[in-house]
């Protein structure tokens, strides 16, 4: 080992160079990595949950009170939009389906008069004034029974005396709340709908980082390797006092049905992108406070201050070097050393 410091000696200059022949550099075991610029994107990974999408949520009531006559669907069944949920029987429809044919009936009576009186005034049997007045009670009758059709048609689709209720959306039925004889009105839920085509996922961040983040931002949320891709909806204005955390959520495309409501994820969010150089770990020393690399030049190596951006396991992003530089990735002990002499 002395042999070899008096071999390297005479090649020493300190500056901020450290030189080196090649000779010596071999002795010293000195290994290079060449160094590759590339644009990365910057990402911020934090803990969240997956909820509810407020606007794929249905609450199903009656339009009517009355009783459940039949159901369809039970809870956790998968529905289409459409589908039918239940078949109510209704007092309020019965008596309405009465009027109608009481009305189809006046209807027709009034209709058969004005055709009559109509035949009669041609004939110049009858004054106008009394097939004007068989004219206005005929429109009478087709008004009251028009209306009485649009009132039954308002509550959907009818059965005889019963209403089917039909799902607003398609999903899943979470929550049944009637069963068959139950009695039902309009303030009554009977179902609870949920879709999860897309789902809120609830990321929570701490103050600093959720400065770099903006609504808008892309990002996925990730499960045991299945990722679900969305982008930023809402950031909290406020840090929650028992996490000191801020809220950041993201609205996400639940594609395969994979991810469900309570599930604990991790979320990335893309917050931008820096061009930087991926170098080995241990090519980066701590010399004099700052961090720096040994890059290859003509005659040794430069001392090169760089900027540490983020790690990926034994990897670091940096910036401060350029594409095809070579540093140094052994030997830095003697480097190093000469480094902190300078």
């Amino acid at each position: 080992m002395k042999a070899l410091w008096l071999l390297i000696l005479p090649f020493l200059v300190f500056s901020q160079t450290v030189k080196l022949n090649k000779e010596v550099e071999q002795k010293l075991g000195i290994k290079l990595y060449t160094v590759r610029t590339t644009q990365v994107k910057q990402q911020l990974k934090l803990p969240s949950v997956v909820g509810e999408y407020s606007n794929l949520v249905a609450q199903v009531f009656p339009p009517v009170s009355g009783i459940v006559k039949k159901l369809f669907v039970k809870e956790g069944d998968k529905v289409k939009k459409g589908s039918p949920l239940a078949l109510v029987y209704s007092p309020h429809i019965a008596d309405l389906q009465a009027q109608i044919r009481m009305s189809e009936v006046k209807l027709k009576t009034a209709k058969e008069t004005l055709s009559r009186e109509e035949m009669l005034y041609k004939e110049e049997v009858i004054p106008y004034a009394r097939y004007y007045s068989a004219k206005i009670e005929y429109e009478r009758a087709k008004g009251e029974y028009q209306a009485l059709l649009t009132s039954l048609r308002s509550f959907g689709e009818v059965f005889g005396d019963a209403l089917l209720i039909k799902s607003p959306i398609g999903g899943y039925v979470v929550e049944q709340k009637v069963f068959l004889g139950s009695g039902v009105d309009p303030s009554k839920e009977m179902f609870k709908i949920h879709s999860h085509e897309k789902l809120w996922v609830y990321a929570y961040a701490l103050p600093e980082d959720a400065l770099k983040v903006r609504k808008g931002m892309r990002g996925y949320t990730i499960w045991q390797n299945y990722k679900a891709e969305g982008t930023v909806d809402y950031v909290s204005h406020e840090v929650d006092q028992n996490t000191k955390r801020v809220l950041i959520r993201l609205l996400v495309n639940n594609v395969k049905d994979l991810f469900k409501p309570g599930l604990m994820t991790e979320t990335v969010i893309q917050t931008g992108s820096t061009r930087g150089s991926w170098i080995p770990l241990q090519a980066v020393q701590r010399v004099k406070d700052k961090d720096v690399v040994f890059v290859r030049v003509d005659g040794g190596f430069e001392i090169r201050t760089i900027r540490k951006l983020m790690q990926d396991g034994n990897n670091l992003l940096v910036e401060g070097l350029k594409d095809g530089e070579k540093i140094a990735t052994s030997g830095l002990i003697f480097l190093k050393s000469q480094a902190e002499n300078e």
